[in-house]
């Protein structure tokens, strides 16, 4: 990955509770009572974002793009600090 991961967002419109970016980076997607994907974030709480890369509760940037590249709707969206799109 050339560019460092700075914003994640969860499309909840595209997300269909595939799971898979739990499998790939559990410490940073759950499923919610909807069975859509939120990221953990630092003091407990939970949301589809957009959020800092550093708001996040864990995660690797590599089992990040895992996580994202992993979703068979491309519901996560992964963007630079100078914002262009780093996936999908």
């Amino acid at each position: 990955m050339d560019k460092k991961i700075a914003k994640i967002t969860v499309d909840r419109n595209l997300c269909i509770g595939a799971a898979s970016c739990v499998i790939a980076a559990g410490d940073v997607f759950e499923l919610d009572a909807e069975n859509k994907a939120v990221m953990k974030l630092k003091g407990g709480t939970k949301n589809s974002g957009p959020s800092d890369r550093n708001a996040l509760e864990g995660g690797a940037d590599d089992a990040i793009l895992l996580a994202a590249q992993s979703c068979p709707t491309k519901a996560i969206i992964l963007a630079a600090e100078d914002g262009s799109q780093i996936y999908p």
